[in-house]
């Protein structure tokens, strides 16, 4: 049985949610808007919780349960922020199979995902202005231009493209599934999606932009070319050489082609906070450490191989999955990994292409840094489960496919 007040609320804390986007600065407005969706969709599915339970969502349940342990095992003053947090990443989304049961929330998902794209494109906007009038300052030189942009707004760049990439593939999807809207909405979609990708560009994370770039072409190949709607030499051509052109106009890219050249992989900084996190987990014995001394193990290891910079900043580890395993061992390790196997297969086999791409891109982006330790990743990352996750969790009577039928004929 749905509350339909309590639905209605949930909806209307998602346009909220997805607005906070436009508010990021303001981190306590944000994380109140995250916390009121976690709490009514807890009240809303409380009689539905059997539902929780299944081979599917064992990986997310037990994320929870090791990353709880290890917090109250070792226990110190941000183990209960952890906690929580942990609770949002892995438990609360699971909750979402509940929405997938209202009509009202299917009619507005796709209004929701278009308040968050207007507001990304707004953060987009400001960034392509920004970037244009500090060229007297940045000279085309991409490590100021970032350093002053990020000093500027606030945001570290890896987040602000994480956020900008899923823009992108929203825009792309309602481009893909909307065929029969307007010449001058599509016309819209296009703009504001080159709006993203220069901004995408300007910040320049690079996983971000190759794997955005990498995810336009397999949602290319999955909504047109596999439907025989365009010959694929269209497609793949002109992201060649959006490619080509990323690489030549990038000093980043530029910069990394002479360091492969002149330099050995081994003095490499991301080489040394790599090989110093394997050494952390091998030290624990693989079965996870006190989160309060990882990074005083870190940078005792970065010292001793010379890189004191990296232990005056207390750079973590740079990837998510290596966190996790520091965190909470094998254990977490595989049951982190086993979650997002467990989206990307069933979001495939459903054809749930939107949320393939998502779930994709945030694999991509835990290689290279640690993007659910902040609330700028956490937000993102739960902002997208509840939308998506209940639609490949829910029942055969609820598959994407009808949803999307559903939807159609409302």
């Amino acid at each position: 049985m749905i509350d339909k007040k309590l639905n209605r609320i949930i909806v209307y804390l998602l346009y909220l949610l997805a607005f906070t986007s436009a508010l990021y600065m303001f981190e306590a407005v944000q994380s109140i808007i995250m916390i009121a969706v976690s709490l009514f969709l807890l009240l809303h599915c409380r009689n539905d919780r059997k539902k929780l339970f299944s081979i599917k969502t064992i990986p997310f349940l037990l994320s929870f349960v090791v990353l709880m342990l290890f917090n109250l095992f070792y226990f110190d003053s941000k183990s209960l922020q952890n906690i929580a947090n942990s609770l949002l990443l892995f438990i609360v989304p699971l909750f979402s199979i509940c929405l997938y049961q209202s009509d009202f929330f299917k009619k507005h998902k796709e209004k929701i995902i278009l308040i968050y794209c207007i507001c990304i494109s707004l953060i987009s906007i400001y960034i392509i202005v920004y970037y244009i009038n500090d060229i007297p300052n940045h000279r085309f030189n991409w490590y100021y231009a970032r350093f002053n942009l990020e000093n500027t707004i606030h945001i570290h760049g890896t987040y602000i493209s994480l956020w900008t990439g899923v823009a992108i593939l929203f825009i792309f999807d309602l481009l893909a599934k909307n065929q029969e809207k307007t010449f001058k909405f599509k016309a819209i979609l296009i703009f504001v999606s080159l709006v993203l990708l220069t901004s995408l560009i300007i910040i320049n994370a690079r996983m971000s932009l190759y794997a955005v770039l990498f995810l336009i072409s397999l949602n290319s190949y999955f909504y047109f070319y596999k439907k025989r709607q365009v010959n694929l030499k269209l497609i793949i051509i002109p992201l060649i050489l959006l490619f080509s052109g990323v690489i030549f106009l990038s000093q980043r890219y530029q910069d990394d082609i002479q360091f492969l050249n002149k330099n050995t992989i081994a003095n490499s900084s991301r080489y040394t906070i790599c090989y110093c996190s394997l050494k952390v987990i091998k030290d624990s014995h693989f079965l996870g450490t006190n989160n309060g001394s990882i990074q005083s193990k870190l940078n005792s290891c970065y010292n001793g191989y010379g890189f004191e910079d990296l232990s005056k900043d207390n750079l973590n580890s740079h990837n998510q999955y290596l966190d996790y395993f520091m965190k909470g061992g094998f254990l977490l390790f595989l049951a982190f990994s086993a979650s997002l196997f467990i989206k990307l297969k069933t979001a495939l086999k459903d054809k749930n292409y939107l949320y393939f791409s998502i779930t994709l891109l945030f694999s991509f982006a835990f290689l290279t840094e640690n993007v659910l330790v902040r609330q700028y990743g956490i937000y993102i990352f739960i902002f997208c489960d509840i939308l998506f996750l209940g639609s490949i969790l829910t029942y055969k009577s609820h598959g994407t496919d009808k949803i999307e039928k559903s939807q159609s004929g409302n």
